[in-house]
């Protein structure tokens, strides 16, 4: 009897050991695949997995690689804990029902085949085309259409769905994808309320390796690094000169063909790509302004009568060592203006020409840059409205601009601004220019330096 009832108990607590493995593991699934992103059931948890796993695999096939951009998958690659990566589904369903792929231009030429397998799996891939920016010129406006994007899901149903983005090589060796044109029915029936990471605007990117590994059961790449790649997707949006606009500009106002204007093409030129390299190599952001922002803005090209070259640096972005770096790089310091906290304004010549770097301050409801007059000490401050930066493409250079840019150029110049302007005075010619006093005589050995 005794042994019996001892049976019995083992039996009984087995049970309920087996019920409390079976209750804490549920219960970890629902952390997992519920709790953690918010969204998602057992379920669509299954769909999620299964759309990627059906597409990577057949891209994998077809030696096409496949890589995850989805910044909320990537983040919690980086954050993820090792018990929590154990659960059936941490990471590819901590975005949700759509998740964001990229796969690079030249290995999606090859996705003929694959398409045809996808359809052939009830797969529907939604495809989103876009004049190609490669092949734009003042020469050539008009140009083919490229496969930019793809809205992939299962046959009769949107969700889950795969947001694939294509990105292409530009030049100067960096990697650019288009906006998502939602103008497109399709795309707006399949995106109605949701915000795509990768759609709202182009991106301009470094370009990155891949590397591949296993998450979720599924082998997918991923950009090296991860860190260095989520750290460029807030600062990626990016924009194209207006082909267009500087046709009409230089229709009315040819270029000017003389030898000398040809030679100052070619060194300026230069000199922004020399100039570009050493800030690049600081880590020191900066934008084109002035002269070189209006003629990107205006004509898609340097203004052949402006002299110099200008680029825009955030204040808090100045470091000690540009001074050292320029004049490392066979440039000379023609003056310094100005200090740190007010008005700093540098100059670097290298043979005729000049590289001037403004210096821009940031007030509460606008930006400016100073100005000095070198025999008086008179004080100027450029006024311009709140502004960001982007991308662009500019001489085969991948450079920022300011954006939006046309309230830039117009608080600089004017409503005028495509009307050109040969003889041009710092001082009273700007729109946004306005006396600032003047500096102290004690100060004018430190704020005004010329070296000419």
């Amino acid at each position: 009897m005794r042994k019996s009832t001892f049976i019995k108990c083992v039996l009984l607590l087995a049970l309920v050991f087996i019920f409390l493995q079976y209750f804490s593991f549920t219960s970890l699934y629902s952390v997992g695949s519920t709790a953690k992103n918010g969204r998602n059931s057992g379920a669509q948890t299954a769909a999620i997995l299964d759309l990627v796993n059906t597409f990577t695999s057949k891209c994998h096939h077809w030696d096409i690689p496949i890589f995850v951009i989805e910044p909320e998958v990537l983040q919690s690659l980086l954050t993820v804990s090792e018990s929590e990566s154990r659960l059936y589904c941490v990471h590819l369903c901590s975005a949700g029902d759509v998740i964001s792929l990229g796969t690079f231009g030249e290995d999606w030429e090859k996705r003929g085949s694959l398409l045809r397998e996808l359809r052939d799996l009830d797969l529907v891939p939604n495809e989103v085309t876009s004049p190609d920016p490669r092949l734009l010129s003042l020469e050539r406006l008009t140009v083919p259409s490229i496969p930019t994007h793809y809205l992939i899901h299962s046959s009769g149903r949107i969700r889950p769905l795969i947001h694939l983005v294509v990105f292409y090589k530009r030049a100067d060796n960096f990697l650019w994808h288009s906006h998502l044109n939602l103008s497109n029915k399709t795309s707006a029936l399949h995106l109605e309320g949701q915000s795509l990471p990768f759609g709202n605007s182009a991106g301009g990117y470094d370009r990155f390796p891949v590397h591949g590994n296993r998450i979720d059961g599924i082998w997918l790449h991923f950009p090296h690094t991860i860190k260095e790649f989520l750290a460029q997707i807030p600062h990626a949006k990016y924009i194209e000169c207006d082909y267009h606009r500087a046709q009409v500009f230089l229709n009315k106002n040819p270029q000017d063909n003389t030898e000398e204007a040809k030679q100052f093409l070619r060194k300026g030129r230069q000199l922004l790509s020399r100039g570009k390299e050493i800030l690049d190599d600081l880590g020191v952001p900066f934008w084109l302004s002035s002269g070189t922002c209006l003629g990107w803005y205006r004509q898609c090209g340097i203004i052949s009568y402006s002299k110099d070259i200008d680029f825009g640096v955030w204040i808090k972005n100045y470091q000690e060592d540009i001074v050292a770096a320029f004049e490392g790089r066979g440039f000379s310091l023609k003056h310094v203006f100005g200090k740190e906290s007010d008005s700093y304004e540098l100059s670097f010549k290298a043979g005729d020409i000049k590289i001037d770097l403004f210096f821009f301050y940031e007030e509460a409801k606008y930006m400016w840059n100073g100005g000095t007059e070198a025999w008086t000490g008179q004080k100027y401050k450029y006024f311009f409205p709140k502004f960001d930066v982007c991308w662009t493409e500019f001489l085969g250079l991948r450079v920022r601009v300011p954006c939006p840019t046309l309230p830039y150029v117009t608080a600089n110049y004017g409503q005028n601004w495509n009307s050109p302007v040969r003889h041009w005075d710092w001082m009273t010619s700007p729109a946004n220019v306005k006396e600032n006093g003047v500096w102290p005589k004690h100060e004018w050995n430190k704020v005004i330096q010329v070296y000419e």
